[in-house]
């Protein structure tokens, strides 16, 4: 059956019954690999977050087959050694970031619906109950559709493939933000909607990638981010209207740890890095240092650290891996930290990489971002960094 409309809207029947038996996703999954971690930046890291992950949560938007091919640097006719890949090792687990009719005009994309069925992502609302979201909704939805009326930028990204997905989750974001009371975040987002398109369009995906994503994540996926990620939220000035009177946890942000390992290009040599991270142990150690996080096992997450510190040691130093040119081009630093949890002695882990304390703005800065991720969770977790900036060629 090819990916008609037919084929879809029986697609997102099933799903929205699926969604209507039980809002959480969790429970609509199979069984996912410790720690699960969600992917904010579907890019050229794509691989080395996979690898580095026991499963990836990587979300599906209704974009062109260029479009996919590029940011995930594989060819859709590879899709049926993607999907064994994923049977194989639970190391993925798509989800949708739109309803499935939105995505008629995606054929490329059968294979992976009809072997992998990815759900839609739904958060754990049940709107007709929550009347305070349901009309933040509501307004939002008025709100922005009215701007973007008057708007020839936003009119023009409406038009544009990915344009009524992203409208959609920029509406359901801002109602977000209202709901959670962080007004100053969308006050920001709204203020320069038709003054400055582009600057807002940003922001308001910042605010969901970084604040209203983990919040609502059903999942409770631990981050995975790059050092790109961090960079935009310093160079978009993130913080810079979160008012001293809103109320957050302690300082966290604890530096555990920032070692080297290996980064793959594609699919094959993320396969084959796998193989050598599963040879190392380093999967049963990191799920090991993840539950010590959770749990606030001081002793045990120091242990842990350790023993993750010595394996990525001496996968770096594998002569079979360094010899393997065409999988591997160069290294990258992977720096492991905490959220929500705070081990006394131990440097602030965003400092740790790289975003110093230079002077008293940028001291201001650093600890209201530490204040903004620390709101990102209600328990302890462990957050992934993958600094791409910094790449280590290989001795030849």
């Amino acid at each position: 059956m090819s990916m008609d409309s037919e084929f879809l809207k029986e697609y997102e029947i099933r799903d929205n019954e699926a969604i209507q038996r039980t809002h959480d996703i969790s429970k609509r999954l199979g069984k996912l690999q410790s720690p699960v971690i969600s992917i904010a930046d579907i890019g050229p890291s794509i691989w080395s977050q996979i690898a580095f992950s026991g499963t990836a949560i990587c979300p599906i938007s209704p974009m062109t087959q260029n479009q996919f091919e590029n940011e995930w640097n594989i060819s859709a006719s590879n899709f049926p050694d993607l999907i064994h890949f994923v049977k194989d090792t639970k190391k993925i687990q798509f989800v949708l970031t739109a309803p499935p009719t939105y995505y008629e005009k995606c054929e490329y994309l059968e294979p992976i619906f009809q072997e992998l069925a990815p759900p839609q992502y739904s958060i754990n609302f049940d709107l007709q109950n929550n009347e305070k979201l349901k009309s933040l909704i509501q307004f939002s939805n008025e709100e922005i559709n009215y701007l973007i009326s008057i708007s020839p930028q936003w009119g023009v990204h409406l038009k544009s493939n990915m344009g009524p997905t992203q409208i959609r989750e920029i509406i359901q974001v801002y109602s977000l933000l209202r709901y959670y009371d962080f007004n100053d975040i969308a006050d920001r987002f709204i203020d320069n909607f038709l003054i400055n398109p582009r600057f807002s369009h940003d922001y308001i995906l910042m605010a969901h990638q970084l604040l209203i994503h983990p919040k609502v994540d059903p999942l409770k996926a631990n981050l995975s981010l790059t050092s790109k990620d961090i960079q935009m939220a310093k160079e978009l000035e993130f913080m810079l209207d979160f008012k001293s009177n809103t109320p957050v946890l302690p300082e966290i942000g604890s530096f555990l740890m920032k070692k080297c390992t290996y980064y793959p290009e594609s699919l094959d040599a993320c396969k084959d890095l796998v193989s050598k991270y599963q040879k190392n142990d380093l999967y049963e150690v990191y799920a090991a240092l993840n539950n010590a996080i959770i749990n606030t096992n001081d002793q045990l997450i120091f242990q842990k650290t350790q023993g993750l510190e010595e394996i990525l040691d001496s996968i770096w130093t594998d002569d079979t891996i360094s010899q393997n040119t065409k999988c591997y081009s160069a290294g990258i630093i992977v720096a492991c930290g905490l959220v929500g949890l705070h081990l006394g002695g131990t440097p602030g882990f965003l400092e740790s990489i790289g975003i110093h304390v230079l002077d008293s703005v940028k001291s201001k800065y650093l600890e209201q971002f530490s204040e903004l991720i620390s709101k990102k969770t209600a328990s302890p977790s462990l957050v992934t960094v993958h600094d791409f900036k910094k790449r280590y060629h290989i001795p030849s």
